[in-house]
């Protein structure tokens, strides 16, 4: 009687313990992940910047895809679109580029970018202290074959934009 107690027990507790582990797995594989966007819709996604963030836009002017070129370093093939702003004049340093990149291009765009910004943080360390911390404080990521630079107050507000 005392040894099928015993058996009962250690079967009893192999279960528990196995249903422990299965929930604790199944809880850490139902993190927030990160969706991945698939079809960006670029003239919504201009509307949204426009109508939630406070960029003076009299200070700012179009990216173009020419521009991606010249200033950053973004070779043509590697760009399917663009949506950005940069200033005009060096007297805001807030700006955003959102790049819907070919296949197999990101990581050429993201590095292409964070030089980028390594060469605007050259530009930008002595001159206007707000302007500058802004430009520290600049994300520079990918979400999917969505590549962007923004530099502003509220980086992750824009980011969050990209579904």
């Amino acid at each position: 009687m005392k040894k099928t107690n015993i058996i009962l027990a250690i079967v009893i507790s192999v279960f528990i313990i196995s249903a422990i582990a299965i929930l604790v797995i199944a809880i850490g594989n139902n993190d927030d992940k990160e969706e991945i966007p698939v079809n960006v819709d670029f003239t919504a996604l201009s509307s949204e910047i426009k109508d939630s963030t406070s960029f003076d836009r009299t200070k700012l002017q179009e990216i173009t895809i020419e521009e991606l070129e010249t200033e950053f370093g973004i070779q043509k093939d590697w760009i399917k679109q663009v949506i950005g702003e940069k200033p005009y004049v060096n007297v805001t340093s807030s700006m955003y580029v959102i790049i819907e990149v070919t296949e197999g291009n990101v990581e050429n765009v993201v590095n292409a970018l964070k030089a980028y910004g390594d060469s605007y943080d050259e530009m930008w360390k002595d001159y206007l202290t707000e302007e500058y911390e802004l430009v520290k404080n600049r994300q520079i990521g990918s979400k999917g074959n969505y590549v962007y630079l923004i530099v502003c107050d509220y980086p992750q507000n824009i980011v969050d934009l990209i579904k």
